[in-house]
């Protein structure tokens, strides 16, 4: 019997030390030594893990011998552990992670930059350049009617060289309004007096993406305007001329003069009051309705009155 208590007890000391030599603390700091809250350490190829509190401290329990651990965090370059049971067993462990600069750098270069269009993931659409160079326009903005999917382009006025109204994806108002960001060069600015050769490329940033990089600005979206620049190298020149020719064409029809107007007008009332049997805007011929003649409608030469002996 005393034989099998010893037994138990054995089997029970070598499991906590087992256990005891499966755990591992430790510390993540950064360059200055200060503790990283928040950091996601992981057994490499398993689901344990566990982060790292305020002081950037973590446990982490049920290790198996020549684990590794890794150590990720944003904007920090990911650190790795190999534990096994010298270096990490019963001990603390000092983790340092340095940050990612070339990350950092690397939102700024794709938000203000350039980018591969097989490397985007944003809704973009960009301008055909053989729009701005074949139409005749009287604004830049017209080119973007019928060729950008979402964007509604309307012209609200008849004045020639005016800016049409620009609403992308319905707006974000709730009448269906709200002008999109327009940077020219990167500067704000308008289509309006924009010449339209002076043009490179008109790229549309449709979804919420753009608020990122520009901000509340762009929540109805941001039209990206670049303009041709000087390259190094052979000198180009580039010369395009448009002419038109306008021929008065002869109207077969006639059109009855100012006396005529005035002539059947009133007879038409009449025939029409004869016809009714009624007097039928008999009005119009006694007077009661100036018919814009400035209330003179006796013997103005708008008035619409039956031509009688009194008003003649």
């Amino acid at each position: 019997m005393k034989k099998h208590i010893v037994l138990l007890l054995t089997c029970i000391l070598s499991l906590s030390y087992a256990f005891a030599q499966n755990t591992v603390s430790g510390t993540v700091v950064d360059k200055d030594g200060l503790g990283i809250p928040g950091v996601n350490v992981m057994v490499k190829g398993t689901t344990n893990g566990t982060s790292t509190d305020i002081d950037g401290k973590f446990t982490l329990n049920a290790l198996a011998d020549k684990a590794e651990l890794q150590f990720t965090a944003v904007g920090m370059k990911s650190a790795e552990f190999k534990y096994n049971k010298l270096n990490g067993g019963g001990k603390e462990i000092l983790i340092q992670m340095l940050e990612n600069t070339s990350l950092l750098d690397e939102v700024v270069v794709v938000g203000y930059g350039t980018q591969a269009r097989s490397q985007m993931t944003t809704a973009v659409s960009k301008l055909d350049k053989k729009t701005l160079e074949n139409a005749t326009l009287s604004n830049a903005a017209t080119a973007l009617q019928g060729t950008v999917a979402g964007l509604k382009v309307t012209q609200t006025t008849g004045q020639p060289g005016s800016t049409p109204s620009l609403v992308l994806r319905g707006g974000t108002s709730f009448d269906g309004t709200g002008d999109p960001l327009i940077l020219i060069d990167g500067v704000p600015g308008s289509f309006f007096a924009l010449n339209s050769n002076d043009i490179a490329s008109i790229e549309v940033l449709k979804d919420a993406a753009s608020t990122a990089i520009y901000g509340a600005r762009a929540a109805n979206g941001v039209v990206l305007v670049t303009t041709k620049q000087g390259k190094k190298g052979k000198t180009n020149i580039h010369f395009t001329a448009k002419y038109g020719i306008n021929k008065y064409r002869k109207d077969p029809m006639k059109y009855l003069g100012a006396a005529d107007y005035v002539k059947f007008n009133r007879m038409a009332v009449r025939n029409s009051q004869m016809v009714r049997g009624y007097n039928w805007l008999d009005q119009f011929l006694t007077g009661n309705h100036a018919a814009a003649t400035g209330n003179n409608p006796t013997n103005s030469i708008y008035t619409t009155m039956y031509l009688t002996d009194d008003n003649r």
